[in-house]
């Protein structure tokens, strides 16, 4: 099983933004440091259950909900995720994200997983 902590990453960014608070404070209330959270949540890391269960904790969130991209039954977590993500939206972008769910759900999940984590030729060729 691949882990994706790019996405689990993602995910902590996500809660801390929400809960307002910087890298620092979330470095000094776990002990780590801050160049360490900026790894974790950049994904160049990877991060132990320890630490994954103690940012749970810190951000207010479910182990759960950090590692969906690798559980199984997450479905309510993503639902959840995306109602967050369209709360703020303008028709414009409730536009977009509508006619990118429907290429998406045409072309298939096996075509979308094919390209997650691929780099441009732009940044090959960096």
């Amino acid at each position: 099983m691949d882990i994706d902590y790019k996405a689990i990453g993602m995910r902590i960014k996500a809660a801390r933004v929400r809960k307002g608070v910087t890298q620092g404070n979330i470095a000094k209330v776990t002990g780590l440091s801050t160049p360490h959270i900026s790894n974790i949540e950049t994904g160049n890391t990877k991060l132990g259950l320890p630490t994954i269960i103690h940012l749970a904790n810190v951000l207010d969130v479910s182990v759960d909900e950090l590692l969906c991209d690798n559980i199984h039954r997450s479905e309510r977590i993503f639902h959840n995720e995306l109602a967050d993500l369209l709360q703020d939206c303008s028709v414009d972008e409730l536009h977009i994200i509508a006619e990118l769910a429907k290429v998406v759900k045409k072309s298939g999940i096996n075509s979308v997983k094919k390209t997650r984590g691929r780099k441009s030729k732009k940044a090959l060729a960096e």
